[in-house]
């Protein structure tokens, strides 16, 4: 055997021995956050297994409406009706490539794992922490995907925003897991809280964190697919300069199913509501009503996708998301009420490590004055996975 044969069957026999410690650790291991496709550039050190990878991803977008966000397709920046924007308009960008490292090893407790990830979406291109986490036994630190979300039943779609009307944030948290039956598993977090209070008309304050966000998931799995539950916890507070603060209490729920229907196809179905849950997709958390009393934002998303495999290279995804917050008399007439996002998209997987795709995007916006707005976008990308 060649040199390289016997360091390739080291590295093997190396990840053998990390993944397959017991029955019990097997189970808990497949309830961390999903471990990055088997692609990048692996090597071994000691007792550790590194892999780096990652991907590049050009994007071409043409508009044929005005929408605040050029780079992605975020529902919440059209302007509504009396608005004027320029519309038609190219970008070309390669923001969304992304590295990540991903570092495991024996502890005396059980499998050790390391995870970063970052991307150039930040102001000028520059380098963001999208994930940097460890795990050990049951426990998990650092910020990751939040365990209120169902990062299993996200829809594939060209855009990097994706449909607004399910949670979708990366935060920091400590997470305690269960294993439980069949892959199924429960979850409880602490997680760093993050509110938007939009205070009362004229009144200078500040927003505040009083506690931390306590979040849980149940996960079933099933032949088909999975469910999973997901509940949220809060409060959120906005402290005026010359009057007392005002508290409020936050809470929401998150159900989600990914489930197989004919040969690879699937289809992903989410509802989402609570008061202030909006938070868990860059949306306001709470206002003031018409007394200037501060009061969660009712927010009810409803989203849902189907995928179809056209042949081993060919696959489509379509799908439509509608968000509707019940805002307080207090709110400016300013702020989004409503919004949908809609998109059908067709990819070419001409290779293991690359695709090419095209994709259709509509999305509308409805403020509290009963005002609305429309954009309309064709997207392409090539992506090359390393």
């Amino acid at each position: 055997m060649t040199a390289m044969g016997v360091a390739c069957l080291r590295v093997a026999l190396s990840c053998a021995a990390l993944v397959l410690p017991c029955p019990g650790l097997r189970a808990l291991q497949a309830t961390q956050p999903a471990t990055p496709p088997p692609t990048g550039i692996q090597g071994e050190v000691g007792d550790y297994t590194w892999k780096l990878g990652g991907y590049v991803k050009v994007d071409m977008i043409v508009d044929f409406d005005d929408i605040g966000s050029t780079d992605s397709f975020d529902p919440r920046t059209i302007p509504t009706s009396g608005s004027t924007g320029v519309g038609d308009r190219f970008r070309l960008h390669a923001r969304e490539s992304r590295l990540n490292l991903d570092v495991r090893g024996p502890s005396t407790i059980g499998p050790l794992r390391t995870f970063f990830e970052g991307d150039f979406f930040s102001d000028q291109n520059g380098f963001r922490l999208r994930h940097a986490y460890g795990t050990v036994g049951p426990v998990l630190g650092g910020q990751t995907w939040s365990t209120f979300m169902d990062e299993k039943a996200m829809s594939e779609t060209i855009d990097f925003e994706s449909p607004s009307a399910f949670p979708l944030i990366r935060q920091a948290q400590i997470r305690w897991t269960q294993p439980l039956e069949n892959g199924s598993y429960f979850a409880i977090s602490v997680e760093d809280p993050d509110s938007d209070v939009i205070p009362p008309t004229g009144v200078a304050g500040k927003t505040e964190e009083p506690l931390p966000d306590l979040n849980a998931r149940v996960y079933w799995e099933n032949p088909l697919g999975h469910v999973q539950l997901g509940l949220f916890s809060g409060m959120a507070r906005f402290d005026p300069d010359a009057a007392p603060s005002d508290s409020v209490w936050l809470w929401g729920f998150n159900l989600a199913t990914k489930l197989t229907t004919f040969g690879k196809d699937n289809v992903i179905a989410q509802v989402t509501y609570g008061d202030g849950v909006g938070r868990y997709r860059g949306g306001n958390t709470a206002a003031a009503d018409a007394d200037g009393n501060l009061q969660a934002i009712a927010v009810l998303g409803l989203h849902g996708s189907y995928q179809h495999h056209w042949s081993e290279e060919l696959r489509s995804t379509a799908g439509y998301s509608w968000g509707d917050a019940d805002l307080p008399s207090g709110t400016p007439t300013t702020a989004t009420e409503k919004v949908t996002y809609g998109w059908a998209n067709l990819i070419w997987q001409f290779t293991d490590r690359a695709w090419v795709g095209i994709e259709y995007l509509y999305g509308s916006r409805d403020t509290n004055d009963g005002e609305d707005g429309h954009a309309n976008r064709v997207q392409a990308a090539f992506k090359f996975i390393f």
